[in-house]
């Protein structure tokens, strides 16, 4: 099949939008497409959750892409998709690669405060996923709302300088059809997984999650070539998470 990797010729750019996911999956937009908004309404988290865009410089991002079911993971997607954005604020912030890291399976985190989320919505047909990926991330502001004071914060301490934010973008376009195509090499994925593990929020971490209707405790050893998180439990007993639940939490 021929792949729809994302096109710098076919960006977008809205003042609002209700959701800059729901925008993209029109049928009218072709693949390859992508869009960022200065204000989102209905921004979309992870299962039944909200995006809620903070402060004065917000990213808003969505693109969409055409992928062989039977050459991608949705899960290493994901968290290569993360990989690509956090080595584009290392190109853009270095200070950053002392505090922001990949926590599993898609968000990047200050220290232990969340600055942005990923969403990647996929459809199926005749072997085909049409995959949507949406991203959040939260350059600069003054305040955090009182209830998420303790889960999220900014990542840049300034603003941004003037058409920064349209040359962070471009870069994200690249490095994200380059985790695509990394992901089609099994030498570079093992690569690519040694560098997101060195940059992971929950490396050697101990964690607590639900696991077939029961929680575990146990100690993270890495991320598997599926994307699964890998961990040791209290028990000795090796096993594989596919997502987080309501209950996962470090210790």
């Amino acid at each position: 099949m021929q792949y729809r990797l994302l096109k710098p010729e076919l960006g977008h750019r809205l003042p609002s939008v209700n959701s800059t996911n729901e925008w993209i999956r029109n049928p009218e937009i072709p693949f390859g497409s992508w869009v960022i908004a200065e204000e989102q309404t209905e921004g979309k988290g992870r299962g039944n959750n909200i995006w809620q865009s903070l402060g004065e410089e917000p990213l808003i991002f969505s693109g969409k892409l055409r992928l062989s079911a039977a050459e991608i993971s949705l899960p290493l997607l994901s968290i290569f998709v993360s990989s690509a954005l956090l080595k584009t604020i290392f190109a853009f912030f270095p200070d950053r690669e002392e505090d922001t890291t990949i926590k599993w399976p898609n968000d990047i985190y200050k220290h232990e405060k969340k600055v942005a989320g990923i969403l990647v919505q996929s459809e199926f047909t005749n072997g085909v996923y049409d995959v949507v990926i949406g991203i959040g991330l939260n350059f600069f502001g003054n305040l955090i709302p009182e209830p998420l004071i303790d889960k999220a914060t900014y990542l840049c301490e300034s603003k941004m300088g003037e058409g920064e934010l349209e040359r962070f973008v471009n870069h994200l376009v690249i490095e994200i059809n380059q985790a695509v195509i990394n992901l089609l090499d099994p030498s570079q994925v093992m690569k690519d997984l040694v560098w997101i593990e060195a940059h992971s929020l929950l490396k050697n971490k101990v964690i607590e999650a639900e696991w077939e209707e029961r929680i575990v405790r146990g100690r993270v050893l890495g991320i598997d070539e599926l994307g699964f998180l890998l961990i040791m439990t209290e028990t000795g007993q090796k096993i594989e998470l596919m997502d987080t639940s309501p209950k996962f939490r470090m210790i």
